[in-house]
């Protein structure tokens, strides 16, 4: 019986219910409403930090794009000078040429002339004439004798003409390659302050963007599927119209938003620029390299180059795609479409909203390619378009 008892009195104990560690129960209600309306301050005070945050790096992006911008004016007008400081110096080069085999010719015939007088100073008067010609013939050697002197004066007088050009042009040869290596080193100070602006844009932006990784993923799979560039910006068009559903379908389940909303109105194109300073090769519509007609234009450019946005946009594909090496599509407002080919590197992320003049990208700076060229094509509702409706200066 005592050990019935003892083993009903450990099953009671075990079977008691055990204290959970539960927050202090509030001893009336005026307690619980202050305790409630604190942690709703604080929750408040929270968001307006995530969203002071938010704002001061959304305001630090878009000033870094301004630096940017006007950092890539510099460049481009920086390689601009130098393409005209070869031109000059080439030129130079060519003259200083032509005016070295002119001396040498000049400095020839004076010679000759020279020796000619040289001989006839030594001949003596009466051996001139004991000679058994007639008195014509002699007479006709002595005026073409008077005759070589004008003419020698007549070459020095050019050949000192010809010297005095040549040191002009020899000094302004000097002057145009100290210029251009004065642009050269300022042209460098200017990419290295590029670089380190553009990682900057992009850690701001990634700070911004928590699913750039999942996108590129998704892009490069489309890359992969889409048969051609037409293709390819009809997959990302509507792979961008889901991302937007997908966006704003989270937006709505979201309790808060720290986060200031991003608008995924594309804003107006803005001043229209070419993406590189160079000479039109191939224009819209004319034969390019493979005899067919081409959808877009074709530009020369310097090695290493630095290309930029044609217009305000959103950077939607980035990366290589099939026989036009690395590209970039750029969506603009009212359904057009900016593809740039032939790109080196690329320094845009994909999502990005660019300002018309940023900065996106080089052309290859490689000795085996010396003039690297570039392929813009414009597209409108997904159809290649003249860029002249766009750039003026293609008209």
């Amino acid at each position: 019986m005592v050990r019935l008892l003892s083993l009903c009195f450990v099953l009671f104990i075990t079977c008691l219910p055990v204290k959970a560690d539960t927050p202090p129960i509030p001893k009336n209600k005026k307690e619980a409403l202050h305790s409630f309306d604190k942690r709703l301050a604080q929750e408040n005070k929270n968001k307006d930090i995530l969203k002071k945050q938010s704002q001061h790096i959304h305001s630090d992006l878009a000033s870094t794009k301004n630096k940017l911008i006007n950092t890539a004016a510099t460049i481009q007008k920086n390689e601009d000078d130098l393409k005209n400081f070869e031109q000059q110096i080439a030129n130079l080069e060519v003259k200083k040429s032509i005016l070295e085999d002119d001396l040498k010719a000049d400095r020839a015939s004076i010679a000759k002339l020279i020796l000619a007088l040289e001989r006839i100073r030594r001949t003596p008067p009466e051996a001139m004439l004991a000679r058994p010609d007639t008195p014509y013939k002699t007479a006709q050697s002595a005026m073409l004798m008077g005759s070589i002197i004008p003419s020698v004066n007549r070459h020095a007088e050019k050949l000192n003409k010809n010297l005095e050009t040549l040191h002009r042009v020899t000094s302004d040869l000097e002057l145009e390659k100290t210029s251009l290596l004065e642009a050269s080193k300022d042209l460098k100070t200017q990419h290295a302050k590029l670089t380190s602006l553009i990682k900057k844009r992009t850690k701001l932006f990634t700070k911004t963007n928590s699913d750039i990784v999942a996108r590129e993923l998704s892009i490069q799979q489309i890359s992969l599927q889409a048969q051609n560039l037409e293709d390819l910006v009809k997959r990302i068009k509507d792979n961008e119209r889901k991302e937007k559903i997908r966006k704003e379908k989270e937006r709505k389940k979201a309790k808060y938003i720290t986060r200031a909303k991003p608008s995924n109105k594309i804003v107006d194109s803005g001043t229209s620029r070419l993406p590189i300073s160079g000479i039109i090769r191939v224009g819209y519509k004319q034969a390019d390299h493979l005899g067919a007609k081409s959808k877009g234009i074709t530009m020369e450019g310097r090695a290493g180059a630095l290309v930029i946005t044609p217009m305000n946009g959103t950077i939607q594909f980035t990366g290589a795609f099939k026989r036009y090496g690395n590209i970039i599509i750029i969506e603009h407002a009212n359904g057009f479409h900016s593809l740039i080919a032939g790109l080196d590197k690329i320094s845009s992320v994909i999502g990005d909203r660019v300002k018309s003049g940023e900065p996106i990208g080089i052309l290859p700076n490689s000795s085996l390619i010396p003039r690297p060229t570039l392929y813009y094509e414009l597209r409108k509702n997904g159809k290649a378009v003249n860029p002249a409706i766009k750039f003026p200066s293609l008209g």
